[in-house]
């Protein structure tokens, strides 16, 4: 069981990298810096998240192919989370389960900014675009995924049921979900049997796929049932089964900054009003309420991990004017720049 925990605390090579993006990110003209020493193509062949120079390496969507291949017959696939991986929005066509075996990550799931810590279980319906934030050493996030069919066969009777923990299910296996995610908090109660599952991932023998399976439907319907007390969910009555609309929220997010509604339709080849209707019916929000609520979060993690004055952070997310980027954060989060920082340093 040792010998899981160092390999989990233990940093890979891409994780030092993002690392050092991360810390280099603190003061603009250091970032510039790092960005001129990276290269590009090793880079590019490690596929990482650098959204500077390689925008086209972010995945949006992501299906059973990105982590299965037709060649592996496996149904579980169990991948630390790397650490300081610069977040970005996407979803999966899958439920993810996401296991904080140590630490804490924050995450943005549908409209909602939820922070999850050691022992929490997360259950993401599938269709839901969401970020993950894990941005010290000490944190360790266990990504749980399983192939689609998989999951149906494993979860079906879990959704026969008339609470919401069937509702959920029942919703992400029809593709009628208004239920955006269930949160378990089990404390450490589930680690070692964590350390087990992970185990036989490492394993990957002839019997290892089918004993994680077994596994994974014996711990769910357990937390299912021992840990309802805990539980928390979010709820939604927005559908967002668009691919267009999704596809045009991560342009977005791709130039926050300065892109306009007229920029989005130039891009797609949409008119303006279609743009706008596709961005309404995939967030509940107009196209500016949608940018100012990235912008509002790109500010808390500037806030958080930053040492950039609230003027640097301003100006980076393209506000000229730094009381109006001030004005804009109080009316989301109904607290200044300033004062958030504070709070978030006491926690």
């Amino acid at each position: 069981m040792i010998v899981i925990d160092d390999l989990l605390r233990n940093m890979n090579d891409d994780e030092r990298f993002y690392r050092e993006y991360f810390e280099a990110a603190k003061k603009p003209g250091t970032l510039k810096s790092f960005l001129r020493s990276v290269d590009v193509d090793d880079a590019r062949k490690r596929h990482l998240i650098i959204p500077e120079l390689l925008p086209e390496n972010i995945s949006y969507q992501m299906n059973d192919d990105e982590y299965f291949s037709p060649d592996d017959l496996r149904s579980v696939f169990i991948s630390p989370h790397n650490r300081y991986t610069p977040a970005f929005t996407h979803r999966h066509s899958f439920f993810e389960i996401a296991y904080v075996y140590s630490g804490h990550c924050t995450q943005n799931i549908g409209t909602e900014r939820v922070k999850f810590v050691d022992g929490d279980f997360i259950f993401i319906a599938p269709g839901i675009y969401h970020t993950m934030e894990v941005f010290d050493d000490a944190s360790i996030i266990l990504n749980i995924l399983i192939r689609k069919g998989t999951f149906h066969q494993m979860f079906l009777p879990l959704a026969k049921g008339r609470d919401i923990q069937s509702r959920f299910f029942r919703e992400g296996l029809y593709n009628s979900h208004k239920i955006e995610y269930l949160a378990y908090h089990t404390g450490s109660t589930r680690k070692d049997f964590m350390r087990k599952i992970y185990s036989e991932h490492l394993r990957n023998d002839d019997y290892s796929d089918q004993i994680q399976i077994g596994m994974l439907i014996t711990m769910t319907a357990e937390i299912m049932r021992d840990f309802q007390g805990t539980m928390t969910c979010s709820y939604s009555d927005g559908n967002i089964q668009n691919d267009e609309g999704f596809a045009v929220l991560g342009y977005i997010q791709e130039h926050n900054g300065t892109i306009t509604l007229s920029d989005i339709a130039r891009h797609f080849g949409f008119s303006e009003s279609r743009c706008s209707r596709l961005i309404q019916k995939t967030t509940g929000m107009s196209f500016n309420e949608w940018k100012r609520l990235l912008r509002v979060r790109r500010a808390e993690n500037m806030l958080q991990n930053t040492n950039m004055t609230i003027n640097d952070i301003s100006l980076a997310l393209g506000y000229e004017n730094t009381e109006t980027f001030i004005r804009l954060f109080r009316k989301v989060l109904h607290i200044t720049p300033g004062k958030y920082r504070e709070e978030m340093a006491r926690k």
